[in-house]
């Protein structure tokens, strides 16, 4: 199957930055699917990143930072004639009298208009399923994104947890003492930073159930003072607590939870 990948911030910055943090996020895309035994093919096209592979790779972008969602699209060429054939072979799930929506977007130059795509696409797949167009509320909608030289077909947008690519943030240290500490961490990964943990107790399962496939390390420690000596030695940029009081350090300490709304033990499963 073929995955078209939206992000949102990553959208915001400088072509060089953009590129960057595209990179960031195609290497942890790649990593997931080496740590699940998958094989994926993945190339930027149109300023788009697309995906190809099993259906499984669903599960893993849902948990992939920088990724804000994500559709399983039939791609074809930008002329009215390709667009319409390949929407009309993608829209067969529209029964007899059902009623439905097209909604068209469009970048680059071309010699129509989106309107103009709604309704040419749009009175062809009415007539070919003996349908009915209902835009304010249909029963079904497809979505045609046209970019320059590729449009794409889909018709379910799938909310993946957003943020930036992990590791494009430079290094930080959690110090884990309960649950909140580990949400906080959870917080800094989907933030884009590497994430390393020092521990007071045994929490190995749940950081290994969290991190998965990214790279971190796992430090035992008896204290916060402890924690911190790990961070400077280890090129960690700040510690992150989950607690709301903390004890003054030589680094930057960074309360992710503060301000969020209550975070489920199970998060990032």
């Amino acid at each position: 199957m073929l995955y078209l990948i939206r992000y949102s911030e990553i959208g915001l910055k400088s072509k060089r930055v953009r590129t960057m943090l595209e990179n960031f996020l195609i290497n942890d895309i790649k990593n997931a699917c080496k740590y699940y035994g998958m094989e994926a093919s993945i190339k930027k096209i149109d300023g788009r990143i697309v995906i190809e592979g099993e259906k499984f790779i669903e599960e893993i972008l849902k948990r992939i930072g920088g990724v804000r969602s994500f559709s399983p699209v039939a791609m074809t060429g930008v002329g009215i004639d390709e667009i319409t054939e390949k929407a009309l072979g993608y829209s067969s799930f529209i029964k007899e009298n059902e009623s439905f929506a097209l909604r068209v977007r469009k970048a680059g130059k071309h010699s129509y208009a989106s309107r103009d795509v709604a309704i040419i696409v749009g009175d062809a797949i009415r007539i070919k399923r003996k349908a009915k167009v209902d835009l304010e509320n249909p029963m079904h909608e497809i979505f045609i994104e046209i970019r320059q030289q590729h449009a794409f077909i889909f018709d379910r947008i799938i909310d993946a947890i957003g943020g930036m690519p992990y590791g494009s943030q430079g290094k930080v240290l959690a110090f884990i003492e309960g649950n909140d500490d580990l949400k906080a961490a959870w917080l800094m990964v989907r933030r884009g930073c590497h994430v390393d943990f020092s521990l007071t107790e045994d929490f190995e399962k749940e950081i290994k159930e969290m991190m998965k496939w990214r790279r971190h390390t796992i430090f035992y420690c008896n204290s916060v003072h402890e924690a911190e000596k790990l961070a400077l030695q280890n090129g960690a940029k700040a510690i992150v607590t989950g607690k709301e009081n903390f004890i003054k350090l030589s680094i930057p300490v960074f309360y992710p939870l503060l301000g969020e709304e209550y975070l489920r033990k199970e998060v990032w499963q």
